[in-house]
């Protein structure tokens, strides 16, 4: 990535002056994608993901201040996140065959996994429904999910892990699913 001395005044044009966004992304378009295309090894979806990547910045762009980090780095942890959240996406779309049993019955024969996990998340309370969609379906990071929220990162954590916590029972059929174990 070649960071020239610009960037902060062409970033501080750019947060006002779509055309001084383009000289951004024309200076930092190809880097981005080299990154991704590296981190998942498929051109198609790396071009979907780095156009997310400057889909983000460019809402992000207002609220991006300045505090001695490249431009560039900014970019590459959004670019980071938007690989991460594609993964964590393809781990729950592929966790169910990986489960065994749902309901008595092998998920590897007869059962539709994507109706196994659509079953499953309609069983979960609205909140648990809410944050695994924003976080798997919407690919917010847990730092958006809080400002959505209205909440800490930390209750966002909890609250994800203890839905996803739930929505594996469900898939597997447990017994024991509500909020309290006893």
């Amino acid at each position: 990535m070649n960071a020239e001395p610009e960037d902060e005044t062409l970033v501080a044009a750019a947060q006002s002056d779509r055309q001084a966004f383009g000289m951004l992304y024309d200076r930092y378009f190809d880097d981005v994608y080299h990154y991704i295309a590296k981190r998942v090894g498929d051109r198609e979806l790396a071009e979907d993901l780095t156009g997310a990547v400057w889909e983000r910045a460019l809402r992000a762009l207002p609220r991006y201040e300045q505090r001695g980090v490249p431009f560039g780095a900014w970019l590459y942890r959004i670019a980071g996140n938007i690989v991460a959240n594609h993964f964590r996406r393809q781990r729950l779309r592929r966790y169910v065959p990986f489960v065994g049993q749902v309901h008595g019955r092998d998920v590897r024969g007869d059962v539709d996994d994507r109706s196994v996990v659509r079953q499953a998340l309609a069983s979960l309370s609205e909140s648990d429904q809410e944050i695994i969609a924003l976080h798997y379906y919407a690919g917010m990071t847990p730092a958006e999910i809080s400002e959505v929220l209205d909440c800490s990162t930390g209750v966002v954590h909890k609250r994800l892990q203890r839905a996803r916590e739930r929505l594996r029972k469900r898939i597997e059929g447990d017994s024991v699913v509500g909020g309290s174990d006893g």
